[in-house]
């Protein structure tokens, strides 16, 4: 029999092996920006490296020294996803970014983003 402790261990381990299948970028950081999960294509489009990004803040990432002039987290803190426009530094493409946000007991505890090429489309 699995106990709970094999079984969220497993969970995770799971996630983290889909996630890195996804070819968007997938990041994830707390209320005060700080990373805490970049999948594969994350760290590919970053050119970073999982070890020297976790505990950065999200807006170094995309070249800044403080959040970014839309920061979508203040909107994702009233419970709706929010999306906006990044580019990534180091190729300079424009991708779409959906703020999805993870509250625990009533406050904001995470915000996953997913970032995708932006096409153009309408």
């Amino acid at each position: 029999m699995v106990g709970t402790e094999d079984a969220e261990h497993f969970t995770e381990e799971l996630l983290n092996i889909v996630m890195d299948e996804i070819d968007d970028i997938i990041m994830i950081h707390d209320s005060e920006h700080t990373l805490v999960w970049l999948n594969r294509a994350a760290l590919k489009a970053f050119n970073v490296r999982m070890e020297d990004i976790m505990g950065k803040k999200c807006y170094k990432l995309f070249g800044k020294r403080a959040c970014c002039d839309d920061c979508m987290v203040s909107n994702v803190a009233g419970g709706n996803k929010a999306i906006s426009k990044r580019t990534i530094p180091t190729s300079n493409e424009d991708y779409i970014c959906v703020s999805t946000p993870i509250f625990k007991n009533g406050k904001l505890e995470m915000v996953v983003q997913h970032l995708k090429k932006d096409c153009g489309c309408k």
